[in-house]
């Protein structure tokens, strides 16, 4: 059975390579090209992302932050200016100093990556997000790749790791409710986008109740994003998001991530073929007639190029619009005849 699981774990991991791979947008990010500044004066054409991060801090290292998660919970936060191939991060020591960097923000998305992100391949995907949607973003961080070990330990050390994860961001949200609520008239619409394994942290919190007292209407959109979690009595604890206005779930039953997922978890994964009962708050959007295996189609460029309707899709939401719902076969592109 174990060597099952590494089996299956190697094909997962190879299919976020193969299936995924796609030209980028943007340069990546890796520590090559990163910095710690504290005293970085940005240039006016830089652009600035948010983070929120639960790992390992080191200030006096080039590798400030490390694949490991902070014990002691504690939540770092970083402005990171890009332009090109240079990352500048800048820390700062509360939430509140980092919100106040800008006197308004655009359509404004908290993101939640999944499995397989280290610090900088997380920055890389949050700003290829910036670079494809007209938003201010803030990157909620947690360790889900660690280079030194094999792949199927991972995803074991990722899957415990989740559950405190949550309890972060838990902390996170209600720090960012605070200030939202006293300084309403700086923010347009807000999304809570999580994609993948990214959405084990909001199902362990609305399970444990640790977002019962968040404001109704904090938020004005959520986004369970191809969802690696278990679809079985997802209604019971998807019921109790009662801080926004709207929740969407994205669908793709050729999800090729999400279906070797299913065989190591042995359980039907969210994003891929739901089931009932199902939540009536939620609107559930399936894509599977105009996808094929692809899982990370919220940012692949060639695919939004292709089909402009699932760049409008997500723009849409983080606009605070109603989407559209319903994508039938004919949205296909069609085969080209000679």
């Amino acid at each position: 059975m174990v060597k099952f699981y590494i089996f299956i774990s190697c094909l997962l991991l190879c299919s976020q390579l193969l299936s995924q791979k796609s030209k980028r947008s943007g340069p990546y990010c890796n520590w090559a090209n990163v910095q710690l500044n504290k005293n970085y004066s940005p240039a006016a054409d830089d652009t600035c992302l948010f983070v929120a991060s639960i790992r390992n801090y080191d200030e006096t290292k080039e590798e400030f932050v490390n694949y490991d998660y902070d014990t002691t919970g504690t939540l770092k936060y970083f402005a990171i200016y890009f332009k090109g191939n240079s990352w500048v991060a800048v820390p700062y020591s509360s939430l509140t100093k980092l919100l106040e960097l800008k006197n308004s923000f655009k359509n404004f998305v908290i993101l939640t990556e999944g499995l397989g992100k280290t610090f900088t391949s997380g920055i890389d995907r949050a700003t290829k997000l910036m670079r494809t949607y007209n938003v201010d973003e803030l990157f909620f961080d947690w360790p889900t790749d660690r280079p030194y070990m094999r792949s199927s330990k991972n995803i074991k050390v990722t899957t415990y790791l989740a559950p405190k994860a949550a309890k972060a961001y838990a902390v996170f949200l209600k720090d960012f409710e605070v200030y939202k609520n006293s300084h309403s008239e700086k923010f347009k619409s807000v999304t809570l986008f999580f994609h993948s394994m990214g959405n084990l942290l909001l199902m362990y919190n609305l399970k444990n109740n640790a977002l019962s007292s968040v404001s109704p209407s904090l938020i004005n959109s959520v986004v369970l994003n191809a969802a690696c979690v278990n679809q079985t009595h997802h209604k019971e604890w998807l019921d109790k998001l009662s801080f926004t206005d709207h929740i969407y779930i994205t669908i793709n039953d050729k999800d090729i991530n999400l279906r070797l997922a299913s065989i190591i978890f042995r359980a039907h994964q969210l994003g891929e073929k739901p089931k009932a009962v199902f939540c009536e708050k939620a609107n559930y959007i399936n894509f599977s007639k105009v996808l094929d295996k692809e899982h990370n189609y919220y940012i692949m460029q060639p695919l939004l190029t292709e089909k402009s309707f699932f760049e409008k899709f997500y723009e849409d939401i983080f606009e605070g619009k109603k989407p559209e719902k319903d994508y039938p076969e004919t949205l296909n592109k069609k085969s080209k005849t000679n």
